[in-house]
């Protein structure tokens, strides 16, 4: 559950990160350190993009798993 979070947040510090390089000139003009920080971001948030989809994908296959044996509860 915590992907999901770390997800947003890393998709906010890209956005913010994107601005800071806008507003220091563009990439041409800013710091390399700059760049840098904004590649991590890049890749940090796709490692938890990735996290999260296997993480939606576990929690649909045992909300599939379990849903019949509720609805077979309540049937009897």
């Amino acid at each position: 559950m915590l992907s999901i979070i770390h997800y947003i947040s890393a998709g906010r510090r890209l956005k913010e990160a994107d601005k800071t390089i806008y507003m220091m000139g563009g990439p041409e003009e800013c710091n390399h350190m700059l760049l840098a920080q904004r590649d991590m971001i890049k890749l940090e948030r796709d490692f938890y993009k990735e996290e999260s989809v296997q993480l939606l994908l576990k929690l649909s296959i045992v909300f599939v798993l379990i849903l019949p044996f509720f609805f077979m509860g309540i049937s009897l």
